[in-house]
Order: structure tokens, then C-alpha cells, then sequence
């Protein structure tokens, strides 16, 4: 529904990017805090997907996410999120994520993921 894309990838790693519409604003008229949280997210999992790389992604549920908003967007603009897988084992993965337009943060998140059974 909000029309993001997987525009990059590897192992422990991958990118999501989207382009600011009118339906993302808010009253504010301004891209509203849960698409930033939500591209953080699929980023951020993703990234934990892949931790054996993108053709053998795992399944992965999100357990917490902190998010930290620190810019903004506007509309028109290409928000860019990048996720990193940075620690875990076989049933826990931490991971980063970082939301950028034109190379300047936005917003970052941490988030910890549980894989499930495949």
C-alpha cells in the first residue's frame, strides 16, 4: 500500500526506497512518523532476512523497535532507508536502519527480530 521498494541488497544488508506522495503526509503536510518507522522496519528486516544473503532469506518477526526522527522529508523527496544486520544468533538478530533523502538522515532505528521456523 505504500508502494516501497527492495532497491538493494546483500548479506546482512539491504535498502528500501519510496518516493514522497501526498497519500504519506500528514496534517502537517510532511511524511507521517509511521511511514519513516515502517521503512525503518522493512529495512531493518530485510537486512536480518538476509543474514546467509538475499537468495536464502529467512523469515523474520519484529520483537521491539526504537525509532528516532531527526529530519524530515518532503513531498516529492526519495526517502532511501538502509538496514544492517549487527549481531545475533539462530533465533535473535539485531539490526540498524538508517532513513535518508539526498544522503541526510532523517530518521534511525534499532530493532531486534526473532526468526521463525521455516
Amino acid at each position: 500500500l505504500l508502494s516501497y521498494k527492495l532497491t538493494g541488497h546483500g548479506v546482512g544488508f539491504a535498502a528500501v526506497s519510496l518516493k514522497v506522495g501526498a497519500q504519506h503526509l500528514n496534517r502537517l503536510s510532511i511524511p507521517h512518523g509511521g511511514l519513516l518507522a515502517t521503512l525503518l522496519d522493512s529495512a531493518a528486516g530485510f537486512a536480518a532476512a538476509f543474514v546467509e544473503g538475499p537468495d536464502k532469506p529467512r523469515t523474520v518477526v519484529t520483537l521491539s523497535i526504537n525509532t528516532l526522527f531527526i529530519g524530515r522529508a518532503r513531498i516529492g523527496d526519495t526517502i532511501v532507508a538502509q538496514g544492517r544486520r549487527i549481531g545475533g544468533g539462530n533465533t535473535i538478530a539485531f539490526a540498524t536502519a538508517e532513513a535518508l533523502v539526498d544522503g541526510k538522515a532523517i530518521a534511525r532505528a534499532e530493532a531486534t527480530f526473532r526468526y521463525l521456523r521455516d
